[in-house]
């Protein structure tokens, strides 16, 4: 028995000699592949998730009609029996037009007059928008040691986080005729 943080022995019990690390063999199963099964693996999943997906959201949408025929926006639900309901939450997606034409239309309805300024206020939301080319230009400019840009980029360091996305990964086919 060894002490605690001391070096284990280089023999195991019963004169057994410690693997050598050469030998033990990855648990991955991915790293014996060459790097035409790996893609096409990944390949052949990405291809069955799509396919899992899209097939699950036509199930889906079908249930939902068949089951609530005259279902509207908001949360139904209809007894299964044995206490086991079925909930379907029907959404819309609500998409506003460029924001010129956004701005113009809320123009409209706050001239109507009375509540017309109250609505106009109270139909729309903005949200701010990050826009990276002007933050590329930033740190281009601090490169070149642009002070202002140093400053501007402290400032901007206390509004903004950036965080590691998921990757993208595709394997691109050849055009036609190009092989």
């Amino acid at each position: 028995m060894t002490e605690w943080g001391s070096q284990p022995p280089a023999t195991w019990e019963h004169g057994m000699q410690a693997p050598i690390a050469q030998e033990i063999k990855s648990l991955n199963p991915w790293d014996d592949m060459n790097e035409d099964a790996l893609l096409l693996l990944w390949q052949e999943k990405k291809d069955a998730i799509a396919k899992a997906t899209a097939d699950e959201m036509d199930l889906r949408k079908y249930i939902v009609k068949r089951e609530f025929p005259k279902a509207q926006e908001g949360t139904t639900r209809k007894d299964l029996g044995n206490g086991y309901q079925l909930k379907a939450v029907v959404k819309y997606n609500y998409t506003l037009a460029a924001n010129d034409v956004v701005e113009k239309c809320l123009d409209h309805i706050a001239a109507l007059g009375n509540e017309g300024p109250f609505i106009a206020d109270r139909l729309v939301s903005w949200k701010a928008s990050f826009l990276k080319t002007e933050y590329n230009d930033l740190l281009d400019r601090k490169e070149k040691g642009d002070e202002r840009a140093i400053k501007i980029l402290n400032i901007v360091e206390q509004m903004l986080t950036i965080k590691e996305a998921a990757p993208e990964l595709d394997i691109i086919e050849p055009k036609k005729g190009k092989k």
